[in-house]
């Protein structure tokens, strides 16, 4: 486990990382933490969550990751979770791996550590924390929304169903909605902690509500229109199909009569006076040349070519 402590005037900030579960168990213990929600911290599918008791408030966040798999499309994959205790003398932030957004703000407030620090500026580190999750989805939705135009512009241009394209709109759908669930997660959050952590400094509550609206609006405009572009790339390739099946239909009711009557007179019967007849095989070649051009003016009639 790595541990890493700011200390200010009556408050500190405790920064964790991989702890075992009996680390977390002394830290619970001397902070006076809850067991189960300690248990919820290792969970790495646990979603966002807030909770207060009556000593402390209990926040889980899951931000974007950035070394997350190109053909990721799961919460698990594509984000890291970050658990975070607050109280009126410390904050606990708890996480598997190292976070960079994390690591930024610690080390910001690590040139301030000493007396400056004090109860007041827990609002403000948390202000820091919840603005550096949500930003951290800015990146991969810009990536998306351009992923997006290329997949536009593939539906267009295939020339037939291409599989690849149709699974790089099915992966880029699966994003967008863990994008905007997270984000409508936080969101609700983001919600509680003006009216509570933060309901002294409305200023920084409003940032990060501005900051959330604004990648949630994103990312809903990418789901809608990734399902909008996958609908219509399904409805192309049902079209082709549609088209192909036409035309085979076209030639079968073209062949089917001129079909039948060849096989009639291919039977070989005995007693077939027209197989005898000087004039048989032109009658019947113009027979099946009358019902071949009947047929061709009743589709010309009814539109169908």
């Amino acid at each position: 486990m790595k541990e890493f402590r700011i200390h200010g005037k009556n408050f500190f900030w405790l920064d964790l990382v991989n702890p075992s579960k009996k680390e977390l168990a002394v830290v619970a213990k001397e902070n006076s933490l809850s067991l189960t929600l300690v248990a919820d911290c290792l969970d790495p599918e646990h979603l966002p969550k807030y909770e207060e008791s009556d000593t402390y408030t209990f926040i889980i966040l899951r931000a974007f990751d950035p070394n997350a798999p190109k053909d990721g499309d799961t919460v698990q994959e594509l984000t890291r979770k970050l658990a975070i205790f607050v109280s009126e003398n410390f904050l606990i932030t708890i996480h598997r791996k190292e976070l960079s957004y994390v690591t930024s703000v610690r080390e910001r407030w690590e040139k301030i550590n000493g007396e400056a620090i004090d109860e007041d500026s827990m609002p403000l580190m948390i202000n820091e924390i919840l603005l550096s999750v949500i930003e951290s989805y800015r990146i991969p939705i810009s990536n998306s929304l351009d992923d997006l135009e290329k997949f536009e512009m593939a539906t267009f241009g295939a020339s037939g169903a291409k599989s690849a394209v149709l699974l790089s709109g099915y992966y880029l759908r699966r994003k967008a909605s863990v994008y905007k669930r997270m984000l409508r997660m936080t969101g609700d959050i983001v919600y509680r902690v003006q009216n509570g952590i933060l309901a002294d400094h409305p200023h920084h509550g409003q940032n990060l509500k501005e900051s959330i609206d604004g990648l949630y609006f994103f990312a809903d405009e990418l789901l809608e229109s990734s399902n909008n572009i996958l609908n219509l790339h399904i409805s192309l390739s049902a079209q082709k199909t549609n088209e192909v099946m036409r035309i085979l239909t076209l030639f079968s009711v073209f062949f089917l009569p001129l079909n039948f009557i060849a096989s009639i007179y291919g039977m070989n019967f005995e007693f077939m006076p027209e197989i005898k007849s000087h004039y048989g095989y032109p009658v019947t070649l113009t027979i099946m040349g009358a019902v071949a051009l009947g047929i061709y003016f009743w589709f010309r009639r009814k539109k169908w070519i």
